[in-house]
């Protein structure tokens, strides 16, 4: 009986001391109704250099979707509207697997992770996004599979204005 304790104990104590790796809608709920300006920076993919782009965004929740709306000032063609859903228990932001969530001193931090392609490579993804009152932050790092050479793709950076 004391075995089972002590296994319960540490399983226990082991679940609940790890960052969280499900989220819900909720831990998104300060970014309700606002307008963000910043930019984004990206690789290349024919240089390999970096380049930035102004880009101004605005985030608002309907229902059960997280939805965005991606300007760019000088290349108009490029904006963007999307959705995301929190899917399977949380584990799942959109089509990208919750690797952690964690919230620490007003700063929120979800990492994700798919498999794809990145420049004809077979790739897995890191997303991560970072969240303050007044900042967010996303970058992607790409994992090349068959060397497993890292680098950062893209990185979005935005400060609230609304």
């Amino acid at each position: 009986m004391k075995t089972i304790l002590l296994t319960f104990s540490i399983v226990f104590s082991v679940v609940t001391i790890n960052p969280q790796n499900s989220i819900q809608l909720s831990d998104f709920s300060s970014i309700v109704n606002t307008s963000w300006e910043g930019t984004l920076t990206h690789r290349d993919y024919q240089s390999g250099q970096l380049e930035t782009v102004d880009a101004t965004m605005q985030f608002k929740i309907e229902g059960d979707k997280i939805i965005t709306n991606v300007q760019y000032t000088y290349e108009l063609n490029k904006n963007h509207k999307g959705s995301v859903k929190i899917k399977k228990n949380g584990t799942y932001f959109g089509n990208e697997k919750v690797v952690s969530f964690k919230e620490e001193d007003g700063t929120k931090t979800l990492v994700t992770t798919y498999k794809g392609k990145d420049k004809n490579r077979k790739a897995e993804m890191f997303i991560t996004h970072t969240l303050t009152d007044s900042t967010y932050t996303v970058s992607k790092e790409v994992v090349y599979l068959d060397t497993k050479e890292r680098l950062v793709r893209n990185t979005y950076q935005y400060t609230k204005i609304q």
